[in-house]
């Protein structure tokens, strides 16, 4: 299998458990269901998966690459025009993908969110100087909470407001911080 092939099969791989997710708990969901829903061969799991933990690293990573990429940077800026710009695209982004952001929930979001919480952190620490102050050490991850809840609640009371709306209200709590 060329490389190609082999990223299609484990973005395959990676795109079917979720979707397992949203149907059922994490501890329930095998690598047989993973196989059947990517329509994959089960040698294409193992080429670039060890384990379903693997599968939910993977994914874990990946996400915290891309909070970290486009994300984290902005909770350090005091730029409000790129925070807005991004809070945009993190509401907008929401209000496209809600339906398997929320089925995901209970046990596998708890267990989502703890994972990509856990690799957020590395990354973070791994940056920070050791002389860093509270603000700097703890700032983000207040900031990171309140969208996280935030956005939680917006999702579970069916999105009334506007991505705008949604912005309007976080940009102040976010300046404090």
């Amino acid at each position: 299998m060329n490389k190609k092939e082999n990223h299609s099969a484990k973005s395959e791989i990676e795109q079917a458990f979720l979707r397992l997710m949203a149907q059922k708990s994490y501890l329930d969901i095998t690598v047989t269901d993973i196989v059947q829903e990517a329509k994959v061969a089960r040698v294409s799991f193992y080429r670039n998966f060890a384990s379903i933990a693997e599968v939910l690293d993977s994914i874990a990573d990946a996400t915290a690459e891309k909070l970290n990429i486009e994300f984290l940077p902005l909770l350090d800026t005091t730029d409000e025009r790129k925070q807005r710009e991004y809070l945009f695209n993190y509401f907008y982004q929401i209000s496209l993908n809600y339906k398997e952001m929320w089925a995901i929930r209970g046990l596998n979001m708890d267990l989502f969110t703890k994972r990509l919480g856990e690799k957020i952190h590395e990354r973070r620490k791994a940056a920070e100087s050791t002389d860093s102050n509270m603000s700097e050490k703890y700032g983000w991850v207040v900031k990171l909470c309140v969208l996280e809840g935030v956005s939680r609640r917006w999702i579970m009371d069916e999105m009334k407001e506007t991505p705008e709306e949604m912005i309007n209200y976080v940009m102040p709590i976010i300046k404090t911080l």
